[in-house]
């Protein structure tokens, strides 16, 4: 039995505990035929830690396609409207305060940036992309962010987009508001993720011992 719960504590002490929310978004509401702007769901995770941001479309099987990440800390200055570094036609997105883009066109790549006064690319070292083509999902993870944030912030408030590859092309489609078509504008909104509440990995050992012990008595 103690070699049973030395285990099963162990477990608990390096398994994290991931909780989110997913976001769904209609198919086929864009203005063009590219299932691959076309977004489907969201899923914005995190454990206590790291954060977490998945974006799926309806297809991923292309060679080419941008994808938008827009997050506005509450209660921080930001960004003015429509202003991003990828120079997209995207309004209503005041206050954006770090901004995640990725292609696929040429081998793809990623770039993100924070806003201080201005936009500044932000260390490779806090933020990971990537793609899953089996189930059509790039993932942004934010290394230490919430365990950064949470001391201040409660959630973020964020949104998403797929667009075209040029200088003041709008978003194709958005998890919040309308798309655009190409060469015109478009309009997003605001998102509240809400971050989890992890116990500390010492009130699942207590909790733990607790059952076992519970059991034991009985």
């Amino acid at each position: 039995m103690k070699k049973a719960i030395g285990i099963f504590v162990s477990t608990l002490l390096v398994t994290s505990v991931a909780v989110g929310d997913i976001y769904t978004d209609p198919t086929g509401d864009i203005s063009t035929g590219n299932l691959n702007l076309d977004i489907t769901q969201v899923e914005v995770t995190d454990d206590g830690l790291d954060l977490f941001v998945s974006m799926t479309v309806a297809d991923l099987n292309a060679d080419w396609g941008n994808y938008l990440l827009f997050i506005n800390l509450p209660g921080n200055s930001g960004s003015g409207d429509n202003d991003n570094p990828w120079g997209r036609n995207i309004s209503d997105l005041a206050d954006a305060n770090i901004f995640s883009g990725a292609w696929l066109t040429g081998g793809g790549g990623d770039d993100s940036y924070t806003y201080y006064n201005e936009w500044n690319h932000l260390n490779d070292s806090y933020i990971d992309f990537h793609i899953d083509w089996a189930s059509s999902t790039v993932t942004w993870t934010y290394y230490g962010f919430v365990d950064y944030y949470d001391d201040t912030l409660s959630g973020i408030d964020f949104e998403v987009a797929t667009t075209g590859g040029l200088w003041g092309d709008p978003a194709i489609d958005l998890l919040g508001g309308q798309g655009g078509n190409w060469g015109g504008g478009s309009a997003g909104s605001w998102t509240y993720y809400e971050f989890s509440t992890v116990p500390a990995p010492g009130a699942f050992v207590l909790l733990a011992v607790a059952g076992f012990s519970r059991r034991r008595r009985q």
